[in-house]
């Protein structure tokens, strides 16, 4: 049985990794919001005192490699980018040495230069910019914060990737990268989507199962409403606003404003100029809150048959009415071997009880 993956570099297929039986395994982390790294494990053939895959360009520093998977009749990208990285283990002889190579998506060429900046009008305009300076094709929503000369540029002093990052946790969204099967690359600035049809269901507790078990977990000792006050040093007015629930859609028909008899309250005392602009701070503080329900599990593709990716939204069945329904995936960890493709998925809810 092969591994079921193809590892490609500058987006052209690499046969002879794969047919030889030089890979290993392959691993891919991929979490909400966040770079999405790899690793790739490979067997050592010390030949004639050398070792020729160390020297490999292939595997070097700042090779593009690409690992694609079959998923019924359509490939996923599950990662594209750079190596940064590499792990050798050599023994005696040569038999058990390997080398694990190590690298992750685009995004993390954004976070390589350290640079200042100053930027008129809204958060998501400046990350057009920014993007602009990048292959990847740009997905950025709007946002209602504004930022002139008259009261306060906005003003960078960080590396790209940390600048675009600090803008998404403001506003209550996430930056991301994905790739498809051709090698065109999207920078996601968005809130994560929660409508619309399920990715997958993940099954417990049936004759069709396909997880064997699920870890659920709350916490409801978190805000459950934010509000927040500041002073407009252009009038010397207040600027103030309260956000009571989250502005996503729920995945479940009962929040924590509704499960919890206990509410917390969170101000925030942020920097601001306009009223946009402390609305979606108190909306981003109570999106990340909302999600106060946890979950994990392992399943595979050979169970599943569709690869999971985290920023979409599963179905969960056989849980209990309490915790049934939708969940967001928040992480996945793909680990390819000759084996299987199994997929280790932390998942996250905003809401119990069954989704409408």
């Amino acid at each position: 049985m092969g591994l079921g993956a193809i590892i490609a570099v500058n987006n052209l297929p690499v046969s002879d990794f794969m047919v030889s039986g030089l890979v290993e395994s392959i691993d891919i982390y991929e979490r909400l919001g966040d770079t999405t790294y790899y690793t790739i494990q490979f067997k050592i053939d010390i030949s004639d005192g050398d070792i020729s895959l160390l020297s490999d360009s292939r595997i070097g520093p700042g090779a593009i490699l690409s690992i694609l998977v079959p998923n019924g009749t359509e490939v996923d990208c599950l990662v594209k980018g750079p190596i940064f990285s590499q792990e050798i283990m050599l023994r005696n002889g040569g038999d058990g040495s390997s080398v694990m190579v190590k690298g992750a998506d685009t995004s993390l060429t954004m976070d390589r230069e350290f640079k200042s900046a100053a930027f008129e009008g809204t958060d998501s305009t400046s990350v057009m910019t920014v993007l602009s300076s990048y292959t990847m094709i740009p997905d950025v929503g709007s946002t209602s914060a504004s930022h002139t000369q008259v009261k306060h540029n906005l003003i960078q002093r960080s590396t790209d990737l940390q600048f675009v990052r600090k803008l998404a946790r403001r506003n209550g969204f996430k930056f991301w990268v994905t790739c498809d099967a051709l090698g065109i690359e999207t920078a996601h600035f968005q809130r994560v989507n929660l409508d619309g049809t399920e990715a997958a269901e993940l099954i417990i507790n049936r004759q069709d199962f396909n997880v064997n078990e699920l870890q659920i977990s709350w916490d409801v000792h978190r805000p459950s409403n934010s509000q927040g006050l500041q002073l407009d040093l252009a009038n010397k007015s207040n600027i103030q606003g309260t956000v009571a629930t989250t502005p996503e859609t729920l995945l479940g028909s009962t929040p924590q404003q509704a499960f919890a008899t206990d509410q917390v309250t969170i101000d925030i005392s942020a920097p601001v100029d306009d009223s946009g602009d402390l609305t979606a701070r108190l909306e981003a503080a109570m999106i990340d809150a909302s999600f106060f329900v946890q979950a994990s599990c392992q399943t595979s593709l050979q169970q599943l048959n569709k690869i999971l990716r985290a920023h979409t939204v599963v179905k969960v069945t056989g849980a209990g009415t309490q915790h049934s329904g939708k969940y967001l995936v928040s992480a996945v960890h793909h680990h390819i071997d000759e084996l299987a493709h199994t997929m280790k998925v932390e998942l996250m809810r905003n809401a119990v009880g069954e989704s409408a």
